[in-house]
């Protein structure tokens, strides 16, 4: 608006208040008082439409929340009915859970393979935990302070993940492939694998248990030249767009031992803790 255009709209505004209010002194003070309440109703309905629209934010951000919760549960539920393929009954419930812990921080060069979540030891969380989407696996942590941990998703060019395809059963290792996708080590010429099919964790390492899923096959090239299979992948887990993670809580020394079926007593529902302030 131009300035001056500005300045004779507001000179005339601040011209009715003033016959307003002079109007207002002369009326009989019962309806002096009638005609100030409904200009105070008038004039605060902008900021109680604004509140209230603020408390709606806030539901819509808590409900968001615990319906991440409740699809990275039901992942982890789904693994540990994998694992117990092999038991004659379901171990007992030792109420370790899921840790919600914040992004804060990411690697500036891809904004994917490394983050800082604001969970650290105080929260439970150790290095070699599992960390987890709604939408599939993360990373892992790999180094943890008391405030804040540091996880290295599967972009990273250190990570390896075993994988199976969960249509066809072959295993495989994925790893980093460029920035944004995954490709799979060592594929035999004749594994069955097609664009579509759906990765999940194989169990193996020790670290992520069996059944949960890890990415998406989007190539699969047998070339005559080549001694393997070309099979690249994504990640089904939106790792550069994250604003938050779940981490696994662990017990002390289980992620060191391969053998160890800690991950069949994971409880069945897990723990928001509130962010840090």
């Amino acid at each position: 608006m131009h300035p001056r255009r500005l300045g004779n709209w507001q000179d005339r505004f601040a011209l009715v208040l003033a016959a307003l209010g002079l109007v207002a002194l002369l009326l009989p003070r019962p309806l002096r008082f009638q005609l100030a309440a409904r200009a105070g109703a008038v004039l605060l309905a902008p900021l109680r439409s604004l509140e209230e629209t603020r408390a709606g934010s806030r539901r819509l951000r808590e409900e968001n929340r615990r319906l991440e919760l409740l699809a990275a549960e039901l992942a982890l539920e789904n693994a540990r009915l994998h694992s117990l393929d092999r038991a004659a009954g379901p171990p007992p419930l030792t109420g370790r859970d899921l840790v919600r812990a914040p992004v804060i921080s990411r690697d500036l060069a891809t904004l994917r393979r490394y983050l800082v979540v604001s969970r650290g030891n105080r929260a439970g969380v150790s290095p070699g935990a599992p960390a987890l989407a709604a939408a599939g696996v993360v990373g892992t942590v790999i180094a943890t302070t008391p405030n804040q941990a540091l996880v290295q998703s599967l972009h990273a060019p250190e990570s390896r993940v075993a994988v199976t395809n969960r249509r066809s059963r072959v295993p495989a290792i994925a790893r980093a492939l460029g920035v944004e996708l995954l490709m799979l080590d060592y594929v035999p010429k004749d594994s069955d694998f097609h664009p579509g099919d759906t990765l999940v964790t194989a169990g193996l390492g020790g670290i992520f248990p069996s059944g949960l899923p890890v990415a998406l096959v989007t190539m699969a090239r047998d070339d005559p030249a080549a001694l393997f299979k070309t099979v690249h992948c994504r990640p089904l887990a939106a790792i550069a767009r994250l604003e938050a993670l779940f981490v696994l809580r662990i017990p002390a020394g289980a992620a060191a031992d391969p053998d160890d079926d800690w991950l069949d007593n994971l409880a069945p529902t897990g723990t928001l803790l509130p962010e840090n302030r």
